[in-house]
């Protein structure tokens, strides 16, 4: 088996400050690692167009994860297999009409197309819809592609899940999953987490457990954490995530938590 790691990172809250950018010195010692031959994965629930430009910044060549795992590709390797998961638009459809009543906005997309019931600002920051083509108005007269995700917005003061998961659950294998501390949520196959890509891509780099290192701050972490080696909840992370991890990051993502906590775990390596 290979002897380098894959470090796998979440995006938001994790790899990126509070401004959303990566720190000068994580980026050069991630470019360091990477010369040294491990393998920088980037992990998210954002789509591809969202981690382009990370992705180039840290002038990568390995698969990105997006959708929290429902499609994972490499830009650069094209003998590694592309894996979608897609949603029957006509299922997306039926679910639309059974939560519109709890529903304030609705969301779908593929790599190309964005489907919304009207203008989110907060959805455009975090989807990036430049370049994207856009339709508005109700999905089940416009939707006419199958899509990758579908997000729903419902009221702040909706805290109980229950009803949604009562509606989601009975379409096998799709369940509901809400953003942490927001009043989105999104939908998601069963079978598509990060912790399932990262599987894969560790798998084609002939990569074992023992030698993959994870780091996220949110729930939708877990199961990439059961997949690694050592998992690395931030400082700033949810208390529900670092049960999970079998260490906390040295600092918070906006001093410098992945540079201080990676330098220390590889010169402990090589003691």
């Amino acid at each position: 088996m290979n002897d380098k790691y894959l470090i796998a990172f979440d995006m938001d809250g994790t790899l990126l400050n509070s401004k959303k950018k990566i720190s000068l010195l994580t980026k050069l010692y991630l470019k360091k690692l990477q010369k040294q031959g491990h393998k920088i994965i980037l992990a998210s629930g954002r789509p591809s167009r969202a981690l382009k430009s990370y992705y180039n910044e840290l002038h990568l060549n390995t698969p990105m994860i997006c959708y929290n795992g429902a499609y994972y590709f490499s830009p650069n390797d094209k003998a590694f297999p592309t894996h979608e998961f897609e949603f029957p638009k006509e299922i997306v459809k039926t679910i639309y009409d059974e939560i519109k009543p709890y529903a304030k906005n609705v969301m779908c997309e593929t790599d190309t197309e964005i489907w919304l019931d009207k203008e989110d600002l907060y959805l455009a920051k975090f989807f990036w819809y430049e370049g994207m083509k856009m339709h508005y108005g109700e999905l089940p007269k416009i939707l006419d592609k199958n899509p990758m995700t579908m997000i729903v917005q419902t009221p702040i003061e909706m805290k109980d899940s229950s009803l949604i998961d009562k509606i989601v659950e009975k379409y096998e294998g799709i369940s509901a999953r809400f953003w942490t501390g927001s009043p989105y949520f999104e939908l998601f196959y069963s079978v598509t987490s990060k912790g399932n890509a990262i599987k894969e891509v560790a798998k084609y780099y002939g990569i074992d457990k023992d030698h993959i290192i994870v780091f996220g701050d949110a729930e939708n972490d877990v199961e990439m954490f059961k997949e690694a080696g050592t998992a690395i909840a931030m400082k700033n992370g949810k208390d529900s995530l670092k049960s999970h991890a079998t260490s906390i990051s040295l600092k918070d993502n906006d001093h410098n938590g992945i540079y201080y906590t990676l330098k220390a775990f590889f010169k402990k390596k090589l003691r």
